[in-house]
């Protein structure tokens, strides 16, 4: 059981949020006792943006005791556990078939929670950023990478900054 796989980009797809819509309602329903909030994040979230096609979602806990509450109940979904995947503080769980997710068990409102979200918002707020931040994935791809570390890491130190400018942007809103 290995975190890497294959990926490839497709071009924005307004039915990336009907099918977080669908796997939320089971997820709700299956989880939502233990669950502080369930959100729908990533470039999938994002309307316009370039993106792997997996629907990444946000489980924040607010205790980490619920996540051995959640877990069985995900693998029994279909679910493939994969432990924190190399992020401290986050648990890593995948489902592929017809569609793809990915679950991301995170304390809510730390920071892993409140970086994801602070992203996704900038972006959806930011139309430029988006199709920017599009451009260096779909670069980072025509180069010949094929694989989701490879391609996670490259586009990390794009990230970081993104992270920077959510934050600056976060804190501009805030003090309006």
């Amino acid at each position: 059981m290995t975190i890497d796989e294959a990926i490839h980009l497709e071009s924005y797809d307004q039915q990336w949020a009907d099918r977080f819509s669908e796997e939320l309602q089971t997820l709700t329903r299956e989880i939502g006792p233990y669950t502080a909030a369930i959100e729908h994040f990533g470039s999938t979230s994002v309307p316009g943006m370039t993106a792997k096609p997996i629907i990444d979602i946000l489980v924040g806990v607010e205790n980490a005791l619920h996540s051995s509450e959640i877990i069985p109940r995900l693998t029994a979904m279909g679910y493939e556990d994969l432990g924190e995947a190399g992020i401290p503080g986050r648990l890593y769980l995948r489902k592929r078939g017809g569609f793809a997710y990915n679950v991301h068990i995170v304390l809510f409102r730390g920071d892993i929670w409140n970086h994801n979200i602070m992203i996704r918002d900038y972006l959806r707020a930011h139309a430029v950023e988006a199709e920017r931040y599009s451009e260096i994935k779909r670069r980072i791809v025509s180069q010949g990478t094929r694989t989701l570390l490879q391609y996670s890491d490259e586009k990390n130190p794009f990230v970081e900054q993104l992270l920077g400018r959510a934050k600056a942007w976060k804190n501009g809103v805030q003090s309006e």
